[in-house]
């Protein structure tokens, strides 16, 4: 039986990481272990953690890094031979691990694992998210990680996992990029590693929880792994064309917070790799962009979401 190291990196999360651990000690999958690096914590989150009773969790503690640096550590201490992320706020079904094994299993070449996931994006509206792949309701290899996310990544954090070894071939987290880290990663994988999907859900990724980088100022860090890949892209259309849509996303989110950075962007984007709506939104102006997005929210609120992405 295959064997986990579960890693969750915690960064002020008091009012999410109880659930989070709950979910994972309610595995139906029940060989792993737990190792949370608690990042300089500063409202007490650590003290939930300390309240479980069970062999099975580890917790270190660190001056505060970053999620980068405090994944990393945790992947040091890692006893087993396969890690699964999950952050503090997210949440895995109880057939989330035993999923990943039978995937393990079914594509034993493979160095990364991913479940499919939801994203709960307000309230109680829950997205599915799309992959540009075939057949996306059977499991299977990833022929092209970067054209298969176009839409949607194929894998987000909470949902994936990988051989130890691999992830150190490839550098791990790299601790300079503040946000953004996740996406790096993957593009990583993507280029060096095998990859296999499950299209079974295992897991829910929270987008909007307290001290979520990807809605704080970091997300101008973002622009740093991105910058990364240009050698590679030139030689790679589909890497050319994620990074494009990464970079359409990143000069919508710098207009709509009026960081002038959207203008050293926008000219890296080739613009036969974007469609009809992402043409028209690109050159809009701030004002209306503001005004579209809280029209999406509007619509989100009764629960019907409509995406630039298809």
């Amino acid at each position: 039986m295959i064997q986990f190291s579960v890693v969750i990196p915690l960064y002020n999360k008091a009012n999410y990481i109880q659930n989070c651990l709950e979910s994972v000690l309610k595995q139906t999958h029940k060989e792993f272990e737990v190792i949370l690096v608690n990042d300089g914590s500063t409202d007490g989150c650590e003290t939930v953690v300390e309240r479980f009773q069970d062999s099975r969790i580890r917790l270190v503690h660190q001056e505060n890094k970053g999620a980068s640096a405090a994944r990393n550590k945790a992947v040091s201490l890692a006893k087993h031979g396969w890690i699964a992320l999950i952050d503090a706020d997210d949440y895995w079904y109880p057939n989330h691990l035993e999923e990943l094994q039978n995937t393990i299993e079914q594509f034993p070449k493979a160095d990364v694992v991913c479940n499919n996931y939801e994203i709960l994006l307000e309230k109680d509206y829950v997205k599915h998210p799309t992959f540009s792949i075939e057949n996306p309701l059977k499991a299977q290899y990833i022929k092209d990680y970067f054209k298969g996310s176009l839409i949607d990544p194929i894998a987000c954090m909470s949902s994936i996992c990988f051989k130890p070894s691999f992830f150190k071939q490839v550098g791990g987290f790299d601790i300079d990029i503040k946000s953004g880290e996740d996406t790096d990663l993957m593009i990583k994988f993507g280029l060096k590693g095998i990859i296999a999907f499950n299209p079974k859900i295992g897991a829910r990724y929270i987008i909007n929880s307290e001290n979520n980088l990807a809605k704080s100022n970091f997300f101008i860090n973002s622009i740093d792994f991105i910058s990364k890949y240009k050698a590679q892209e030139d030689k790679n259309s589909s890497l050319k064309t994620y990074l494009d849509i990464n970079r359409y996303a990143l000069v919508i989110r710098y207009k709509l917070d009026s960081i002038p950075l959207w203008k050293e962007i926008i000219h890296e984007i080739n613009p036969k790799n974007l469609n009809y709506k992402q043409k028209i939104l690109l050159g809009l102006p701030a004002k209306i962009l503001i005004s579209i997005k809280r029209f999406q929210n509007y619509l989100i609120d009764r629960g019907l979401y409509i995406t630039p992405f298809r």
